[in-house]
This record gives structure tokens, C-alpha cells and sequence, in this order.
């Protein structure tokens, strides 16, 4: 897959621009504010999901706008994609996806075409912050192979949100708590599934590179370790009985003490044993690094197609071997891979294999 043309309207900073790369892996290089995250964005809203920001639709408009673009056309070889979405936020105010010109009604069908994975500054602090940031991270990755995912943890986070509001209000009300257990439980394992399966499979075939440290994925859940040893049907009905024996307890907190929501994605060396968590930002980073390239490699395995892959800054806190390891790394993908930087004399080594873009004021130009 290459990305031979995007097309931004009223996005951010960028009134109207249309910007056509010629080699799979783009450097953005500017000033701060200057819009290239802003690009890695509007990539990134292509595929299912809020956006590497995950921002609301009205963030998105250009200022004194109510309404926003994002096009582009996909090759596979001499087949070509034309895939869009945007806002009329002064109409529905509803995102909408467009492939080849007819209205999408799934955002399914875009999943099983173009996918991305991507990582920011502010993911840096991913192992040293909460967990929430930790399982949205490990979504995202899941997402790109089981669409419906997305579905399932929709679902769940809404039976878990109105139980709890059930409890607080009308704690009598069996036979409506029985139903949305049935509800978490059912989603909660098909969701726990997923993370497990993907979490399998990167440990089976983690990143292959000398230069780069091999990394153990690890998740602290209560329903995955249930699924190890038993059969789905079991665990649904084990998580049924948790939920109906909790009530009294969760009323008191006000919250549900057990479901999709509470698990937590850890990662380890896989030398040396030492967690993320303890570990330097350097190495924090190149861990994270090479969990988003073994991720695409997964995918590609998958379906034929690797995802695209948006680095926004990605050689902060990287000492120069591993800069050198992970630029040589993906100069041998075969998908647009679209890289930031202030600088680009750190990106010096993909001069005959990367177009150089400088990014001004919404604007693009070769550099």
C-alpha cells in the first residue's frame, strides 16, 4: 500500500492543502505548532477511531470553520482507493467515511482497508501514568486486527456505566442487574480475548532487530488469566457470579470491581526481566518503538498489508545506535511511514530513501 495523495479541508491549521508523497516513508520537519502533528492526525482519522489525539469533531474544524475534510487515495499496485471522512458539525455534527464516493454505513469495512498505528510524545509517559492510558494503547493495537473490538468494549463500558448508576439509584432492581452482568460478562470475555490473543502472538514473534531490545508483553487481568485455563462459556459464567456477589460491595464504591476496564497492559525486557515501569525514558521509548513495528509486522502477516505507520517525534530520547536501528528498520517497510522532527539533519540517513516536506503554517512544501 502507498498513500499518493491527501487532501485536508478545514482541518486544524489547514485550510485547504493537498499534499502528494512519492516515497513511502515522508520526514515533516518544522516548527513546533507548524502542523505536522496536525497531518499524523488527519492520517490517522482515516481509519476507525478518534485519532491519535483523540480529539473531539469540533477540535478538528479550522478556526470560524463548522466543517472538516480528510481525503486520500490509497494504490495497492495499479488498484486505487479513495477513502474520506469529515464533520458538518452546522448539520448532524456526525463523522462520516466515503470509499471510492458512496457513503460507508460500518466503520468495519474501512478497517479491512487501511489501518494505522502510531506513537506521540506524549505516549512516553505511558508506563509511568495510569492504567487507562495503557489498555487504550493496547486497543488501538487490537482494533487494527479485530475490528470488532471496538464494538465489544463500546458495549461493555456502556452495561458497566448504567449497572453502576443502577445500583446507586435502584439497587432492588434484580432481575435489570442480572441482565447487564450478562451483558458485561459477555463482553468483558469476548474483549479480554482479543487483548490475549494479540498479546500471544507479539510474544510468539516480538521484533527482529539486534539493535533493538525484544520487549515482553504482559497482561494483569483477572479475566485473562481466568480464559488460560478455561473455556470462554466457563469464564462468562465465572464472571456472572463475581459481578452478582460484588453488588453490595460496588455499590459502596460506586463503581464495578471487575470487567474489561480493569486490566492492565505491562511491558518487560525480555533480557533482563526489568519492567517499563523502571526503566530510562531512552529505553521506555525503544521499547514502545518496537511493540508499534511488530504490531504492523503482525499485520501484515495478517492480511497482507502492513498498517500505516505515524512516528510523531520519534527520536526523542533515543541514543544514536538505536536511531540508526530504527530508521534502518523502516526504510525496508513497504507502507507509508510518516515521520516529525524539528531537524532534519537527525533523519540524514533516509536522504535516498524518504521525501523531505517542511511544514509552515498549515502549508507543505519539499524541503
Amino acid at each position: 500500500m502507498r498513500l499518493t495523495r491527501l487532501a485536508l479541508t478545514d482541518f486544524r491549521n489547514y485550510r485547504h492543502s493537498v499534499w502528494k508523497p512519492e516515497t513511502n516513508i515522508s520526514v515533516l520537519t518544522g516548527q513546533n505548532g507548524s502542523g505536522k502533528t496536525n497531518l499524523l492526525e488527519a492520517v490517522s482519522l482515516l481509519a476507525p477511531g478518534r485519532g491519535l489525539r483523540g480529539a473531539p469533531l469540533q477540535a478538528l474544524c479550522r478556526t470560524t470553520a463548522d466543517h472538516w475534510g480528510v481525503a486520500a487515495t490509497l494504490s495497492h499496485g495499479i488498484d486505487q482507493t479513495i477513502l474520506g471522512t469529515g464533520a458538518n458539525l452546522s448539520e448532524n455534527g456526525r463523522r462520516s467515511f466515503q470509499l471510492d464516493g458512496s457513503s460507508v454505513r460500518s466503520q468495519a469495512e474501512i478497517a479491512q482497508i487501511f489501518s494505522c498505528v502510531w506513537l506521540t510524545p506524549q505516549m512516553d509517559r505511558i508506563f509511568l501514568e495510569g492504567a487507562g492510558g495503557r489498555r487504550r494503547f493496547l486497543d488501538r493495537l487490537v482494533m487494527a486486527l479485530s475490528p470488532d473490538h471496538a464494538r465489544q468494549m463500546t458495549a461493555h463500558e456502556r452495561s458497566v456505566s448504567s449497572r453502576n448508576r443502577l445500583l446507586s439509584e435502584r439497587p432492588d432492581e434484580g432481575l435489570w442487574l442480572t441482565s447487564l452482568e450478562d451483558s458485561i460478562a459477555r463482553h468483558a470475555v469476548a474483549a479480554s480475548a482479543a487483548r490475549l490473543a494479540l498479546v500471544e502472538s507479539m510474544n510468539t514473534h516480538p521484533f527482529d532487530s539486534s539493535d533493538f531490545p525484544k520487549s515482553r508483553l504482559h497482561l494483569d487481568c483477572a479475566i485473562t488469566q481466568q480464559l488460560m485455563i478455561s473455556p470462554a462459556l466457563q469464564v462468562e459464567d465465572w464472571l456472572r457470579a463475581k459481578l452478582r456477589d460484588s453488588r453490595r460491595d460496588d455499590r459502596l464504591k460506586g463503581s464495578t470491581s471487575l470487567g474489561a476496564h480493569k486490566a492492565d497492559f505491562l511491558l518487560f525486557d525480555h533480557t533482563t526481566g526489568r519492567s517499563a515501569e523502571l526503566s530510562s525514558s531512552g529505553q521506555q521509548k525503544a521499547m514502545l518503538l518496537g511493540v508499534v513495528l511488530c504490531h504492523a509486522a503482525l499485520i501484515e502477516q495478517s492480511r497482507g498489508d502492513a498498517p500505516a505507520i505515524l512516528l510523531d517525534e520519534p527520536l526523542l530520547h533515543l541514543d544514536e545506535p538505536r536511531r540508526d536501528a530504527l530508521l534502518s528498520s523502516l526504510s525496508k517497510l513497504k507502507t507509508p511511514v510518516l515521520l516529525t522532527g524539528t531537524d532534519p539533519d537527525p533523519f540524514s540517513s533516509l536522504i535516498e530513501k524518504a521525501g523531505f516536506f517542511s511544514v509552515q503554517d498549515g502549508h507543505i512544501q519539499p524541503a
